[in-house]
C-alpha cells in the first residue's frame, strides 16, 4: 500500500509539472526553454528587426514624381581630422535617411584624385526638407565638429532645384537587382559647375536636356543624370551625374549620339567661365538596403 501511494503521489505530481510546463512553454527539464518557432516563423521576426534598422535608403536609385531641392557641397578636410570626419558623416547619413520624412539622397565621396576633398550630393522635398534637416540632433553633432577648425579651406555649399524629376536612368535597373540580391556595388560621380553666358541660356537648356533625355532612356550604365540653376547665382547651373561600372560608365557615356551632340553646344563657346568637375565614387551596400527594407 505504501508503495502503491507513493506511485500514485509521483505520478500525480508529474501530471501537475507538466501541465504548468505546457503552460509556461518551457520543458521539464529546463527552468526557462522558448518555445521552437518554425522556419517561418524565424523569418518574420528576423524580418522584424530589420525593418526597425537605421540604415540608408538606395535614394540615387528611386525618387518622388516632383523635382527636389539639391545639395553639391565639396569640403576639404586636414588630414589629421580624417578618421573624425567621416565617423561625423557616417552618423549624419544615417541619422538623415533613416529619421527625416523629407530627406531624399545623402550620399559622398572622397575624390578621385584629391585625397581628403570630399563631395556630397543631397536632395530634400523643397527647401522645407532641408531646414527639417538643420534641426535635427545629427545635423547639430556635425555642426559642432565643423565648428572645430577641421577644414584646410572654406566650404562650398551650392543650393539649386532640379530642371526636372526625370532623373533616374535606365541603367539603375541593374545596380537595383545587385543590391536587391544583398550584394554591394559603387556609382562613380561627377560633381559639375556651369556658368554660361546669358545669350547661350536658352541653348545650353536644350543641348543638356537633350543629353539628359538620351542618357535616361539608353544608356545601361548611366544611373542618374540631373542639373538645375543656382539658387543664388542667375546662369550658374550644378549637375550631378552617376554611373555604374566605374569611369568607363561615364566614358560610354561620352561615346554617344547624344553627348556628341552636347559636345558640339559645348564647341560653340557658350561658358562665361571654365566648367569645374569633381569625379568621385559612391559606395551602395545591398546588405545594409535589405536590413532597413525587410
Amino acid at each position: 500500500r505504501v508503495l502503491l501511494s507513493i506511485l500514485l503521489s509521483i505520478l500525480l505530481l508529474s501530471i501537475l509539472l507538466l501541465d504548468v510546463c505546457q503552460a509556461l512553454s518551457v520543458g521539464p527539464t529546463a527552468t526557462v526553454r522558448v518555445r521552437a518557432l518554425s522556419p517561418l516563423s524565424v523569418r518574420s521576426a528576423a524580418a522584424a528587426v530589420r525593418v526597425r534598422a537605421p540604415s540608408p535608403r538606395l535614394s540615387i536609385l528611386e525618387r518622388p514624381d516632383t523635382p527636389l531641392f539639391c545639395l553639391n557641397v565639396c569640403l576639404r578636410i586636414k588630414p589629421f581630422c580624417r578618421e573624425e570626419f567621416l565617423e561625423c558623416i557616417r552618423q549624419n547619413q544615417k541619422g538623415t535617411l533613416s529619421s527625416e520624412p523629407l530627406a531624399v539622397t545623402y550620399a559622398y565621396g572622397e575624390d578621385e584624385t584629391t585625397p581628403d576633398t570630399w563631395h556630397f550630393f543631397e536632395q530634400y522635398v523643397g527647401r522645407e526638407g532641408f531646414e527639417a534637416h538643420t534641426q535635427t540632433p545629427h545635423f547639430a553633432a556635425w555642426e559642432a565638429f565643423a565648428a572645430s577648425d577641421p577644414f584646410s579651406a572654406p566650404p562650398e555649399v551650392k543650393f539649386f532645384v532640379e530642371d526636372s524629376a526625370s532623373t533616374v536612368c535606365s541603367g539603375a535597373a541593374a545596380v537595383r537587382a545587385v543590391l536587391a540580391a544583398g550584394d554591394w556595388t559603387k556609382l562613380f560621380c561627377l560633381d559639375v559647375e556651369m556658368a554660361v553666358k546669358p545669350e547661350a541660356r536658352e541653348g545650353f537648356l536644350e543641348a543638356l536636356r537633350a543629353d539628359q533625355s538620351g542618357a535616361l532612356s539608353s544608356e545601361p550604365l548611366a544611373v542618374s543624370y540631373l542639373f538645375g540653376e543656382d539658387n543664388e547665382r542667375p546662369n550658374v547651373f550644378h549637375m550631378f551625374e552617376a554611373y555604374s561600372g566605374g569611369r568607363e560608365g561615364f566614358a560610354q557615356h561620352a561615346k554617344t549620339p547624344h553627348y556628341a551632340k552636347w559636345a558640339e553646344f559645348k564647341g560653340t563657346e557658350p561658358f562665361a567661365a571654365p566648367a569645374k568637375v569633381g569625379y568621385y565614387v559612391v559606395d551602395l551596400d545591398g546588405h545594409q538596403e535589405r536590413l532597413q527594407t525587410g
